[in-house]
């Protein structure tokens, strides 16, 4: 038992001093016998003593890996500590390594996506009602089919495609155009033009204007694309959501601890997160092998 007085010890797992007289929990090793501070300590330590006795923990703690990093799927040297947009194309970040298992649709992207399909299905039949013997522009009149369009339009455009947007400003920005550019001109294009025809249709050539004194304008364009390049990307998150779960099914094939040979000749089985490069193990017939490593004794098929 290591003590550093005469009623307190130091839990080896995470180096607190633990009161003797606290109740706390105990485990027995080679006859002595060791204190906690937790239960979760004392289970660590019951799992793998020699790995806590011969301070591969703190050996641990110097080599963890480093946080979870992102990178671009267009441009892989484009690599962050934190999740957002590529600066050089805009696209989202996607995170590095094994998909965990947050990497399903995105609740904020998929409201914005009903958010646009729900107000672009009215703006559709509004604008384009007459085609199928549904003349909804002319019961209502142009000038306020178009006031109510713009009503239905703005929403979509200045709220659910904010990241579409932040994506092209980015692109051109950085002097990377693409996609993002095209649909961040097309919109705004559609848009823009839209809102001065139904605000201000006198200040057109009179070419441009129909009988009843208005501009045709492009408001369904403007939201259609937006909802429909929301579809996109749900269906491929969704698709990233389904594949990330394939791949997390086989990582759980993998063995989860490794017996592990001690410099005293003994061995058993230890956590396979405790096992640290130049720690000796032993693969018996028939198991998986847990972590990369080369043979030094004895031979077999794989």
């Amino acid at each position: 038992m290591t003590s550093t007085g005469a009623e307190t010890a130091i839990d080896p797992v995470c180096g607190m001093t633990v009161r003797l007289d606290a109740g706390k929990p105990t485990h027995t090793h080679n006859e002595e016998t060791f204190h906690f501070c937790s239960q979760k300590c004392c289970n660590r330590f019951a799992a793998d003593p020699y790995f806590y006795l011969s301070g591969g923990h703190k050996k641990r703690q110097k080599s963890a890996p480093k946080a979870a990093q992102y990178t671009c799927p267009m441009h892989p040297e484009v690599i962050s500590d934190h999740f957002g947009d590529c600066p050089k194309c805009g696209m989202a970040l996607e995170p590095m390594g094994a998909p965990t298992a947050d990497d399903g649709p995105n609740p904020e992207l998929t409201r914005r996506f009903w958010v646009s399909l729900v107000l672009a299905i009215p703006l559709m039949i509004v604008s384009m009602g007459e085609m199928v013997g549904l003349p909804i522009e002319n019961w209502l009149g142009a000038h306020l089919a178009n006031w109510l369009q713009l009503a239905l339009a703005t929403p979509v455009v200045l709220w659910a495609a904010l990241p579409f947007f932040k994506r092209g400003w980015s692109s051109i920005v950085n002097k990377s155009p693409n996609m993002w550019t095209l649909i961040m001109l097309g919109v705004a294009a559609a848009y823009g033009f839209s809102v001065i025809a139904t605000l201000l249709p006198g200040s057109f050539p009179p070419s441009f204007q129909t009988a009843a004194g208005v501009v045709p304008v492009y408001f369904e364009a403007a939201a259609v694309i937006i909802a429909l390049v929301f579809l996109g990307q749900v269906l491929e998150l969704r698709a990233r959501e389904q594949t990330g779960s394939a791949i997390r099914a086989l990582l759980n094939l993998s063995p989860k601890t490794a017996r592990r040979i001690n410099p005293d000749g003994s061995e058993y089985d230890a956590p396979l997160e405790n096992i640290l490069a130049g720690d000796l193990i032993r693969v018996r017939p028939g198991e998986s092998i847990p972590v990369d490593g080369v043979v030094t004794d004895g031979y077999s098929a794989v």
